[in-house]
């Protein structure tokens, strides 16, 4: 039995993630702005599963993430998977800073809390949730490009921190491509359903592997993404 925390677990792969974890028997904590929603979770195995409100947004959020911890007596894995972004032509500057304030500074507090955590354990894993929109800008979105970007660049980094300080800390980044989630308004092409996103990232933490794509076939088609020069790029993004 793993006690896992999620954050960003009232709606979307957060929540579809969560409910995995319950059935398959584990300690589950949640944690995100919306408490109603949260507690609709908990109602499937309320004995297991521990919610807390927590908004990234905000500097207590991180005596809140520990005071989960606490009283989900330990944190085997880590997850954050909170995360905001716009279609933004006009660069409307609150939406490119709500961007910022969700996908770098509240990521970024919350998986300095972890890895120190797990540093002091003894062992752990931390996963962020990224996506392939880091892999080259997006000028429809350039803040949640570049914040995704950074979140890639972020969990690298502590991986290799991790590592160098022999600390036991597993690190997973993971890459999704188009998920049907509330915050996609729009149909894509290899648009995945949020049913089918969930269960490949369930299966993607219990992996384990440093980087991994869901579906799978964004692997490819983030390559590819690379090979295209930017005189092209820049017209078809």
């Amino acid at each position: 039995m793993k006690r896992i925390i999620i954050i960003g677990a009232s709606s979307g792969l957060g929540k579809e993630l969560a409910q995995h974890h319950i059935r398959a028997g584990n300690i589950v904590g949640i944690g995100g702005r919306r408490e109603n929603l949260l507690e609709e979770i908990r109602a499937i195995n309320p004995k297991n599963v521990f919610i807390k409100k927590i908004d990234t947004r905000k500097p207590q959020a991180k005596d809140e993430l520990i005071s989960l911890i606490e009283e989900m007596g330990g944190m085997d894995v880590f997850v954050y998977c909170s995360g905001v972004g716009y279609i933004n032509k006009k660069l409307d500057f609150e939406k490119e800073m709500q961007t910022v304030e969700v996908n770098v500074y509240g990521f970024t507090q919350l998986v300095n809390v972890a890895y120190h955590y797990f540093a002091k354990r003894g062992s752990g894993h931390i996963v962020g949730v990224a996506s392939v929109a880091g892999e080259r800008t997006l000028s429809r979105c350039p803040a949640y490009s570049a914040t995704k970007r950074y979140n890639i660049m972020y969990l690298k980094a502590i991986r290799q921190l991790a590592e160098k300080n022999k600390y036991n800390i597993r690190v997973t980044t993971v890459m999704p491509g188009f998920i049907k989630t509330d915050m996609v308004k729009f149909h894509y092409p290899l648009m995945t359903n949020l049913d089918k996103g969930g269960k490949l990232l369930f299966k993607a933490i219990e992996k384990g592997k440093k980087k991994t794509f869901i579906p799978g076939y964004w692997g490819l088609i983030s390559l590819f993404m690379y090979i295209i020069p930017s005189f092209i790029w820049k017209k078809i993004i």
